[in-house]
């Protein structure tokens, strides 16, 4: 045997094995699409762009995109960054400037009161209200508008001519 056939052996099963190696690291187990909202999260989402209809409605935001940490030490900072990396909230609104008026929650059974209360002073922590609604038993159009509209940020006043004193 010699050595040009023994090299191109060796060749093809390195090339083999490292197509096994990639299968079993995950480099060919591929993605799939999952669905984006269950049938009532989507209900929900209608009734939100019902009742809200001069803003916008994000739903299953990232936490990270709504809040980041705020510590100058680089270890707090990047352990509070791990504490939010894998969540999302279940909905954003937003006025017609594209900022966040409140994060809205439909809470069902999965959630955890403690939980959600610390996810929530997060959110409060960053001035970002959050307003929670049950699954079981969802507003009616005028009542979600009314309670995610309530102690919503007021656009900021012009002076008027009249208000201004000498």
């Amino acid at each position: 045997m010699d050595i040009a056939t023994i090299l191109f052996a060796v060749g093809v099963l390195i090339i083999i094995l490292a197509q096994l190696w990639l299968k079993g690291a995950g480099g060919g187990a591929g993605y799939k699409a999952r669905v984006l909202l269950t049938d009532n999260e989507a209900e929900f989402f209608g009734r939100l762009v019902k009742a809200l209809p001069d803003h916008y409605i994000f739903p299953q935001v990232a936490m990270s995109a709504l809040i980041e940490a705020s510590s100058s030490d680089k270890k707090k900072a990047h352990s509070d960054r791990l504490r939010i990396a894998q969540q999302r909230v279940d909905y954003v609104v937003c006025d017609m400037s594209c900022s966040v008026v409140a994060v809205v929650e439909l809470d069902d059974r999965t959630h955890s009161a403690s939980k959600d209360q610390v996810r929530d002073a997060r959110l409060l922590q960053a001035g970002i209200r959050t307003v929670r609604f049950q699954s079981k038993n969802k507003p009616n159009i005028d009542d979600l508008r009314t309670a995610i509209l309530t102690n919503a940020p007021l656009p900021p006043k012009k002076p008027s001519k009249l208000s201004v004193v000498n």
